[in-house]
């Protein structure tokens, strides 16, 4: 939502009338009224900046569920990610015009640059095929098999139990501040006409505690979805940027995990602090 500045007194009803619609019509999508909808919890600190990832683009495929198939291009990019220090964002775009509960799962895939390993080090999913969030909902992954090909690949839950949450699976035994899920509908684009962005937000306290993620690392990321089942299915929707008989090689995007704004600004005070300290007496 565009902020539209406004004079500290509007005598003039007619003026605020005219910003009162100004000020909706920048929700519109060419359909309707863009909505955000909470999926997951409720959080309040959503970013209004996001960094599209490079590269991240896929066609419209015909076949799949709009809900499941992810779309994007280099006007409109298929994925995007933020990070306030306190959580990290990642964005999916989608062929939906408005939000309808898919039956499946949405996943971000991330492949650690330097782990050594080939393809998929670990995920973030949305199990949508149970509406039990306390057991499902948003989960994090690790790989069970890595390909060779995309429709060959299967994810196992990090606490290593599909049925439950347990201490280190995302909000698990009862947590409710470690991840959240959003959608936002009525996205317009050039080539996609509607979409729908799905966000997820997971805390770096969590991924510090219970997987080794860090800030400090590279990623190269990828997106797949899994149709009317769970997030331990094999990939059978879509994938970013490849068809599911492609090699788990193709198709990955590049994002470097940026240091937190916080972290760089107390660095900076640090530094200035020490040369201030250490600047010698002149007389």
């Amino acid at each position: 939502m565009k902020t539209i500045p406004q004079p500290l007194d509007i005598k003039n009803s007619g003026m605020r009338r005219l910003i009162g619609v100004m000020a909706a019509s920048s929700l519109m999508g060419s359909s309707g009224f863009a909505s955000v909808t909470a999926v997951i919890g409720t959080y309040t600190n959503w970013p209004t900046t996001w960094t599209p990832v490079t590269g991240s683009q896929d066609a419209d495929n015909a076949g799949v569920d709009d809900r499941l198939d992810f779309v994007g291009d280099a006007t409109n990019p298929m994925l995007y990610y933020a990070d306030n220090g306190s959580y990290f964002f990642c964005r999916m775009r989608v062929d939906m015009d408005t939000y309808v509960l898919p039956s499946g799962a949405h996943l971000w895939l991330i492949d650690v640059v330097g782990s050594g390993n080939t393809g998929i080090d670990a995920a973030f999913s949305w199990d949508s095929k149970s509406a039990n969030n306390a057991n499902h909902g948003l989960e994090m992954n690790v790989v069970s098999i890595n390909g060779p090909t995309w429709g060959d690949s299967k994810l196992d839950d990090n606490d290593g139990s599909n049925g439950q949450k347990l201490y280190n699976d995302i909000n698990g035994i009862g947590r409710t501040t470690d991840g959240y899920i959003r959608v936002d509908d009525a996205q317009s684009t050039t080539n996609f006409a509607n979409t729908t962005f799905i966000d997820f937000a997971v805390s770096w306290t969590y991924l510090n505690t219970y997987t080794t993620l860090r800030q400090a690392q590279t990623w190269r990321v990828n997106v797949a979805s899994i149709h009317d089942a769970t997030d331990h299915g094999a990939f059978s929707a879509d994938v970013g940027g490849a068809n599911l008989t492609n090699s788990i090689t193709t198709g990955w995007s590049a994002a470097a995990i940026p240091e937190p704004t916080s972290v760089m600004l107390l660095g900076l005070a640090c530094t200035l602090t020490l040369g201030v300290r250490r600047r010698p007496n002149h007389v």
